[in-house]
């Protein structure tokens, strides 16, 4: 049994398959299967190719190792840069307006499905 680190989740290079994200998660293969196959999975974005199924690596170090906003403070004296995404403190920007312009996407995780007839 591999001991799952920082540095070994980030040695598979981009991508990795379904068992080795099992195994790092601690969850059995067929649990994330049948969860992607239901599109109950996310956790991470899922990258079908061909018949094979991929996880992106870098979604795993943001899901196990996001860094907390609690142990970075803000350096006394810079000014803070808002997020492209700061909608509240732009008042032409609307709830009904689509987000397109600043890049916001709507889900955290998004599943990558072949288009049909492609």
């Amino acid at each position: 049994m591999t001991t799952w680190t920082r540095a070994t989740v980030e040695a598979l290079g981009p991508i990795t398959d379904v068992p080795t994200v099992a195994s790092i998660l601690g969850v059995n293969k067929d649990t994330v299967y049948a969860q992607i196959r239901r599109g109950e999975w996310t956790a991470t974005r899922v990258l079908p190719i061909g018949r094979k199924i991929k996880i992106p690596t870098r979604d795993l170090i943001a899901l196990l190792y996001a860094p907390d906003p609690v142990a970075a403070p803000v350096p006394q004296g810079i000014p803070t840069v808002p997020s492209q995404c700061q909608h509240a403190e732009y008042l032409q920007v609307t709830t009904n307006e689509p987000q397109s312009q600043c890049g916001c996407r709507v889900g955290e995780s998004v599943v990558i499905r072949p288009l049909r007839g492609a």
